[in-house]
């Protein structure tokens, strides 16, 4: 089993991008709470403050999938079509620099 990290772009709608920030902010102390947690994340882009960006690893993909059918997320992605400008942009990602815990091990 390897960690599963996720990055995903959110890009607000005008005049959104404060009620997405706080929605995916609200997100974090829950989202870090779940047992198969390792981080989770909420970026603002510095030179396009509409964007907004998701970091997280989880322990297993099974995590991942539990993580996503929570009610807060749940509620969060049916919010996302009046708060984001098109579908949100989200990537897959295996760890594999040299020397972590995890990049031995196959995926």
């Amino acid at each position: 089993m390897s960690i599963l990290i996720n990055v995903a772009s959110f890009q607000a709608r005008p005049g959104q991008s404060a009620a997405l920030g706080s929605a995916l902010l609200s997100l974090v102390s829950l989202s870090r709470a779940e047992p198969g947690n390792l981080q989770y994340e909420i970026c603002q882009a510095i030179d396009a403050p509409d964007t907004w960006l998701v970091f997280e690893q989880w322990r297993s993909r099974g995590d991942f999938d539990f993580h996503m059918a929570t009610p807060y997320v749940t509620r969060f992605l049916a919010a996302v079509p009046d708060l984001c400008a098109g579908d949100p942009d989200l990537r897959g990602y295996a760890l594999r620099s040299p020397g972590s815990a995890e990049q031995s091990r196959p995926i």
